[in-house]
């Protein structure tokens, strides 16, 4: 007998325009997305309801990261990276959504940083962590990756919490790869890298030499690859970096392997495969490095195995094309730290509170695969 097709656990119908974001938070906890008009949700992935919503930019959301367990990242087609500073437990927010008629004055978290960023690329930006070594002030701080506002080749890095910008990668004149359409930014042993997916299908592996000094040269390329023949929409490094996976708007998913310490790799192992399915973007793998997503011009959300590149799953829900995937980090604490228990002296005042930790501690447990689209909708699927 033919196996049902799968369908969604639930859908989330909060925004009036387009999902091009989505991000799990807190140890799954919470799931925040972000829309073409600016506003951004969080949602609890619990009660599937929305704790705080609210207006991050004039318009549209490109992307979001966290930093920590705390802050959120988001970057806007205003020009903006904001960094917020949640404390969802105070429910001091607002919990009206776009769909119920939210207004632009709606209470915002406490904006702690925010720097003026290029959003012309249709490009998401890439977050690193330092090294505790680099500390400022007993923080360690993080470095942004995203294009160059007058170079379109190039690809400019800020840091945080200082705001500024400590590096630039200008593109080499000789070539011709066009924009900077995705990038990734990582750091190994001291050593940081860069990969640069480009509108002419091209990726460039970028790594950085000596100290954050704005007077010289600091990124030497180790390689370029003609891995696609139209716009490289996507990029994701493996969790545990041995791997790249990048998406086209042509059908193919390449996986390229990698090695820090090769200077070049142009004879990497690489694997691809021919979709038949063009436009697959928000590309995300999960946290084990298993499996990965692909988010589809054709309305479809597709699950592929990261070793073989097989495909795994079609989810059909979305009536109109999808932007973005996420997965939720099946890697998170076990049920005694998430649950929010303090140990033996843990008071339990009634059925209900042993009912919402349960539900809770399952929510976050659940190996969610979050997609959102055209629609406004967001749909969440445990599968794998």
């Amino acid at each position: 007998m033919a196996q049902s097709p799968a369908i969604p656990t639930f859908i989330l119908r909060g925004h009036t325009s387009p999902v091009h974001a989505l991000l799990f938070l807190a140890a799954n906890t919470h799931l925040a997305s972000g829309d073409s008009d600016g506003w951004l949700v969080i949602w609890s992935v619990a009660s599937k309801r929305p704790v705080a919503v609210w207006k991050a930019h004039a318009v549209g959301i490109a992307g979001m990261k966290s930093w920590g367990q705390t802050r959120l990242i988001t970057h806007g087609r205003d020009h903006k990276l904001r960094i917020w500073k949640l404390a969802l437990a105070e429910h001091t927010l607002s919990k009206t959504l776009p769909v119920e008629g939210a207004r632009d004055d709606q209470p915002q978290p406490w904006l702690v940083h925010s720097i003026d960023m290029s959003a012309l690329n249709f490009c998401d930006f890439a977050t690193c962590e330092e090294p505790a070594d680099m500390a400022v002030q007993g923080e360690a701080g993080i470095l942004i990756a995203s294009p160059n506002a007058l170079d379109n080749g190039g690809v400019d890095v800020f840091q945080l919490p200082r705001e500024q910008r400590v590096s630039q990668m200008s593109s080499d004149k000789t070539l011709n790869t066009g924009m900077v359409m995705s990038v990734a930014l990582y750091n190994d042993s001291g050593t940081f890298h860069l990969i640069c997916g480009y509108e002419d299908g091209q990726v460039a592996i970028h790594r950085h030499q000596g100290g954050f000094d704005q007077g010289r040269p600091q990124w030497k390329r180790d390689s370029l690859l003609k891995l696609h023949s139209q716009p490289v929409l996507s990029l994701a490094m493996s969790p545990f970096r041995d791997f790249f996976l990048t998406s086209s708007a042509d059908a193919k998913i390449v996986r390229t392997a990698f090695n820090p310490t090769t200077t070049d790799a142009s004879n990497a192992s690489r694997k691809s495969i021919d979709t038949k399915h063009a436009g697959q973007q928000g590309l995300s793998i999960r946290s084990d490095g298993r499996i990965f997503a692909t988010a589809g011009w054709d309305a479809r959300v597709r699950v592929y195995s990261a070793k073989t590149l097989k495909e795994l799953a079609v989810l059909k829900w979305h009536k109109e094309g999808c932007y973005s995937t996420a997965f939720a980090d099946v890697d998170s604490p076990s049920d005694s730290a998430v649950v929010a228990d303090n140990g033996e002296h843990a008071l339990i005042r009634s059925a209900l509170d042993i009912i919402r930790q349960e539900r809770n501690a399952k929510a976050q447990t659940t190996h969610w695969l979050a997609a959102g689209g055209k629609d406004g909708k967001i749909s969440l699927w445990n599968i794998y």
